[in-house]
């Protein structure tokens, strides 16, 4: 088959076709003999064709084959073992056996996926690839695809893959033509659910509600009812139902996003589990912890008549923007005489049954201070609810006076069984005079109140002297002594406890000998070293009975239920300060050790992220459990510490396929999700656009572009001026 082709394009088509024209006009207008004007149309003929110097081309017929962009995901989750080999070689073993039926259909060429998108050489080079240490980053490597000019020009693309992809990548790309996923790796047995994302609170308020966000896929349950229930566990292992829903599945793969509301119930950690269930599929749960602190603290203060230690401790309490306190005094006794009756007097009546039994459950913290329990003839069962409130984790501060422990008729009732000590049966229960107490327990925080125990010891030796005390009868063996009087014994012989402290279920209980701390305050503006030590010490007891001292304001952010395999492996650290809130920028300095196993610690750099968070990034990990341990210092001082143990898997291990992720995917580009199958091949080949007809140029000829035509032109022109002349025309 011939044809003509211009190879000079429009402006030489143009000034040919003025030339013809205007041979045309002038043989019509011409007079001149047949022969003279057949000369001259040979010769401008000639010449137009000189200018055009069209090709003769020789064409056979020609099928074009659509173009097809193969991604080949080649990030590290390929290298899990998948039949007899990887998934990257299942994969590439699926393109050989029907590289045929490839070639006979489409023009393939290949690309590898990992953080980023290369073109490939060819089969040869496509079947000879291994996984990368590298995380497949779909966004990028499809970007790469699209800016390469042989992706540019392809018609439809195929995604083989399992789905485990760079964190953040959450399906749906953009693309200017449609993509296929096609999931490579182990599959699927009927059906099945499986948890997505589970994203608990960084830590949560006691007593007040937190939201958790969680998601399940299913597969293969379309039609059916998914129940999913969240619970908390019990102090004695056992499960409690928190909230419960169910939802309906419409499609394969189906993500059902859902957040759930729960309860903060003790403080420290709490575990809670998801469990999500289904007809004909296997069940599945997936736990997390959330650290429980406290938002504020809630003090009842009751004290037995107004004093200087009441005003002092008090104001204090009252000034923290922290505590929520409700105090009650005693103005008038029960014994003392009036001459109107009760009614008549603007004094309320002692509300005892409201403070030790209706909201003695809404408070963290119970301050009893020289408060006469015979006085007011309270029955015994009040007491029981002041022990029931402390075994179930309450904390108790008991503070001494003349109306207190053995005077206040506390002998042998539930108070007493909860007391460092036991009280003392001969009198003088309470003694008068001026004392300073002599620590006793170096190096617990309630002792050691500054950076440094010689800072501490100077600040206990430069206190104000205190006045009166309780004695008492035993120390217990379970208790701790923090204070004892330089010279005063109990009646076995021990030391007289000033301050103490006990564990008492799972609350704390605290004595204190003395209603007198309040000299300390007052007497601190004498001395620079005990200027703080009133505030530090009331501090420190609040946080401490209540438990948040305990808490560690520095803490690593809770790991996924699988940590994937790819690196660097980050995790997060967070440092709260003395109410829970992120610390400063740059408040905070924090020191990370890293422990591989077998190998040992090392430190690693922790980034502030933002006030309070911290990014660590390890690379270079080897299979087994490491261990992350972190302190923080704030402001100068030791502020804490946390330890995180995680147990690191090598990229052959076992992982996913995340068909929901590559379903997504799929979908977004306009296409859909198949397997490594050969039916599935059938349905991937009928959806690539039809081979068209064409026809290729075997060969050129370019006759007008001969030097020999240039020849014969200018002969034809000088032949006609010749003849015109001959024949005396002008």
């Amino acid at each position: 088959m011939l044809g003509l082709e211009f190879p000079e394009g429009a402006a030489a088509a143009v000034a040919a076709i003025l030339v013809a024209a205007a041979l045309a006009w002038h043989l019509r207008r011409s007079r001149a003999p047949r022969r003279l004007k057949a000369l001259r149309a040979a010769g401008l003929a000639g010449l137009a064709l000189a200018l055009l110097r069209p090709n003769v081309a020789v064409r056979s017929p020609l099928e074009v084959k659509p173009r097809l962009a193969v991604v080949l995901d080649a990030g590290h989750s390929m290298s899990a073992r998948a039949g007899g080999g990887t998934r990257l070689d299942e994969a590439l073993a699926f393109l050989k056996k029907n590289r045929k039926r490839l070639e006979a259909r489409a023009d393939v060429v290949f690309y590898a996926g990992a953080g980023r998108g290369r073109r490939l050489a060819g089969w040869d080079e496509a079947l000879a690839l291994k996984p990368s240490e590298a995380a497949f980053d779909p966004a990028q490597a499809l970007a790469d695809v699209s800016a390469d000019p042989a992706g540019a020009q392809a018609e439809r693309t195929w995604l083989l893959s399992d789905g485990d992809v760079e964190a953040g990548q959450d399906g749906g790309v953009s693309l200017a033509w449609p993509m296929d996923a096609v999931a490579a790796g182990p599959r699927l047995a009927g059906a099945q659910l499986w948890f997505g994302e589970v994203v608990p609170p960084a830590f949560a308020f006691l007593h007040g509600n937190f939201g958790v966000a969680a998601s399940v896929v299913a597969s293969g349950l379309s039609g059916k009812t998914v129940r999913l229930r969240l619970s908390r566990q019990r102090a004695d292992g056992g499960w409690d139902p928190v909230q419960e829903s169910q939802a309906a599945v419409s499609s394969d793969f189906e993500e059902r996003a859902s957040s759930w509301t729960a309860a903060a119930q003790s403080l420290g950690q709490e575990r809670y589990r998801f469990e999500a269930s289904a007809p004909g599929a296997k069940t599945v749960t997936r736990e997390f912890r959330v650290e429980v602190v406290r938002q504020k603290y809630r003090i009842m203060y009751l004290s037995g008549r107004p004093s200087p230690e009441y005003s002092f401790l008090r104001e204090f309490l009252k000034s923290d923007p922290n505590h929520e306190l409700v105090s009650f005094v005693i103005l008038r006794n029960p014994d003392n005489p009036t001459l109107v009756p009760d009614n008549e007097l603007s004094l309320i009546p002692f509300p005892a049954e409201e403070i030790f039994v209706q909201d003695l459950s809404q408070f963290d913290l119970f301050i009893l201070e020289n408060f006469s329990y015979s006085r007011f003839h309270l029955p015994p069962a009040y007491l029981a609810s002041l022990r029931d409130f402390v075994s179930r984790g309450g904390a108790l501060l008991v503070i001494g006076g003349e109306n207190s422990f053995d005077l206040g008729g506390y002998r042998g009732t539930p108070l007493e069984e909860m007391l460092p000590v036991t009280l003392a049966g001969t009198a003088p229960d309470f003694l008068p005079g001026l004392f300073s107490p002599k620590p006793a327990a170096q190096g617990h925080p309630l002792v050691q109140l500054y950076d440094t125990p010689q800072e501490s010891a100077q600040a206990w030796a430069a206190l104000p002297k205190l006045d009166g005390h309780a004695r008492f009868g035993s120390v217990r063996p379970s208790a701790t002594v923090l204070a004892v009087h330089p010279d005063e014994k109990t009646e076995s012989g021990q030391p007289s406890p000033v301050a103490a402290i006990r564990d008492f279920g799972r609350g704390k209980v605290m004595l204190l000998a003395t209603d007198s701390t309040w000299r300390w305050r007052l007497g601190a503006a004498s001395d620079w070293r005990t200027g703080s030590f009133y505030a530090r010490f009331w501090s420190r007891v609040v946080e401490y009975l209540t438990g948040t001292l305990d808490l560690s304001k520095v803490k690593f952010a809770p790991l996924p239920q699988r940590l994937p395999a790819r690196e660097p492996a980050v995790f997060s650290l967070r440092v709260f300060d003395e109410a829970f809130r992120p610390v400063e920028r740059s408040a905070a300095q924090v020191t990370v050790l890293w422990t591989p196993p077998g190998k040992p610690p090392r430190q690693v750099p922790a980034e502030e992220t933002e006030p309070g968070q911290f990014s660590i990034e390890l690379t270079g990990l080897s299979p087994g459990q490491h261990r992350l341990r972190a302190s923080a210092s704030y402001r100068g001082r030791p502020w804490g510490q946390d330890e995180l143990r995680f147990a690191w898997e090598s990229s052959e291990q076992e992982t996913p396929v995340d068909r929901r992720w590559l379903k997504k995917t799929a979908e977004a580009a306009g296409g859909s999700l198949y397997e490594l199958s050969d039916s599935d091949l059938g349905s991937l080949l009928d959806r690539l656009p039809p081979v068209r007809d064409a026809a290729q140029v075997r060969k050129r000829y370019q006759p007008w572009a001969s030097p020999w035509w240039l020849w014969a032109t200018a002969l034809a022109l000088v032949a006609e001026w010749g003849l015109r002349r001959r024949l005396g025309l002008p």
